[in-house]
């Protein structure tokens, strides 16, 4: 294991090993090798720019990866930034800007959720939610205030570009290239290359010439 402190800065930079003693004191931590934390980390600021895994609870004001990081544990970090591959189990946040590969095994909770990626979730709920489709991303349930669905015209990719839903519920939905089993919105705006089996809307929605929609009904509750 290569270590360098800084007392000044209160940071660590770790390269390799399987750490459980991690320094109390240190505020930033910096993954550059093959890293596993074996113990709770509190910790201001996380750089990850290797293969980093931590197996307890992490918290922290931000994290940072470029790399391949798994957070097996509760993660509880104000703000994530991606441009990785990134893998949590259950996680709380204010913002997530995710330009790499994101998934989420159980849940994740956001204030605000920005993605020019893949996105592999069980279950997000946000406030606001904005992906930009560079390929195929799943999300099983996707409860939401606000939520814009639109390609990544920049980005160029073998698979298609698609989110696949089995439940989107939302105050402002407007999508493109998604299929979804169910969407429930106050207001639904339904782009080009939709499938969706069923549509409830409480106070309007609209449909694309490109879209499918089997039923739609209205939500008076």
């Amino acid at each position: 294991m290569t270590n360098i402190q800084s007392k000044k800065l209160h940071s660590i930079t770790l390269s390799s090993g399987n750490i459980k003693d991690l320094a109390s004191e240190c505020e930033l931590l910096k993954i550059r090798g093959s890293v596993s934390l074996l113990q709770e980390v509190h910790l201001k600021e996380i750089y990850s720019h290797g293969y980093s895994s931590f197996h307890s609870h992490v918290e922290a004001d931000v994290l940072k990866n470029s790399g391949s990081c798994v957070i097996k544990g509760n993660c509880a970090v104000k703000e994530i930034v991606n441009a990785g591959n990134l893998k949590i189990n259950n996680g709380q946040t204010t913002k997530v800007i995710s330009s790499g590969k994101l998934t989420i095994n159980q849940l994740l909770q956001a204030e605000q959720f920005e993605s020019i990626g893949i996105v592999q979730a069980k279950e997000m709920h946000t406030k606001h939610f904005h992906l930009k489709l560079s390929g195929k991303s799943k999300i099983e349930r996707l409860i939401t205030d606000e939520a814009y669905v639109e390609k990544d015209w920049k980005s160029f990719s073998l698979s298609k570009k698609k989110l696949i839903c089995q439940y989107i519920k939302g105050n402002n939905l407007h999508l493109i290239n998604t299929d979804a089993e169910i969407v429930e919105a106050d207001v639904a705006v339904i782009g080009k290359n939709c499938t969706i089996q069923t549509l409830y809307y409480k106070e309007n929605y609209s449909i694309s010439p490109g879209a499918k929609v089997q039923h739609i009904l209205r939500n008076e509750q």
